[in-house]
């Protein structure tokens, strides 16, 4: 492995405050209930990690880092899991509540055509994943 330059470090520390701050308001958000707050923040979420040095490149992976960096990383990668198991569970409920109030209508909400990403149409964006 490849030993991180220092400033490429402290860069890096920065922005992962960002995301956990982020992080952090996502939980909050989800927790209060509003969906309007809760899009802002999850769309705060994803601004602070793409911005995070070396998310949008493999490189990470081989780069040294130290142990408490990798800590931080890790509590993020299972804070992220946590709030999209989260935030399913909540679709969940709102979709049980749908079928209470309008027991008639389809069980999906959006429609067979709007796929996980969004339209049936191929999606263009590439996903890494961060870890430890």
């Amino acid at each position: 492995m490849t030993t991180a330059p220092k400033i490429f470090l402290r860069e890096f520390s920065a922005s992962l405050t960002a995301v956990e701050q982020a992080l952090a308001l996502v939980n909050t958000r989800l927790v209060e209930g509003s969906a309007d707050e809760l899009e802002a923040a999850c769309q705060s979420l994803q601004r602070a990690v793409l911005a995070c040095p070396g998310v949008r490149q493999q490189g990470l992976k081989s780069l040294s880092l130290d142990a408490k960096l990798r800590a931080r990383l890790q509590i993020v990668r299972l804070g992220m899991a946590q709030v999209r198991e989260n935030m399913a569970r909540r679709a969940a409920g709102v979709q049980r509540a749908l079928q209470i109030l309008l027991p008639g209508a389809p069980v999906a909400t959006y429609g067979r055509a709007a796929a996980t990403f969004g339209s049936g149409r191929k999606s263009e964006a590439s996903f890494t994943s961060l870890s430890a």
